[in-house]
C-alpha cells in the first residue's frame, strides 16, 4: 500500500510501550485531528539506523516540520517490542 501526500493515515493497531509493558493504540488515537509527516526506519536502535537513517530526519525536523505545517514528524520502525 501507498500513501500519498494528503492521504489520511490507515487505521491499524500499533503497539507502544507504556509503564506496564506494551500496549495496542490505534493510529486513529495517535494522529486524530492532526496533521502529520510519517516516516519509517528498518529497525530501531541499530547501529545502521542510529548512525545513517534517523540523523537526518532529526536534523530535518524543524525544515518538515515548517514545509508540512505540521507540528512534529512521526516515525515508525519495525522493531519488535517483544
Amino acid at each position: 500500500m501507498t500513501i500519498q501526500v494528503g492521504d489520511k493515515i490507515p487505521s491499524v493497531t500499533l503497539k507502544q510501550m507504556s509503564p506496564e509493558g506494551p500496549k495496542d493504540i490505534t493510529t486513529d488515537e495517535l494522529f486524530r485531528g492532526k496533521k502529520v509527516v510519517l516516516f519509517a526506519v528498518p529497525g530501531a536502535f541499530t547501529p545502521a539506523c542510529s548512525q545513517r537513517h534517523l540523523p537526518g530526519f532529526v536534523d530535518k525536523a524543524a525544515d518538515i516540520k515548517a514545509k508540512a505545517s505540521t507540528r512534529s514528524p512521526a516515525s515508525r520502525s519495525t522493531t519488535s517490542l517483544l
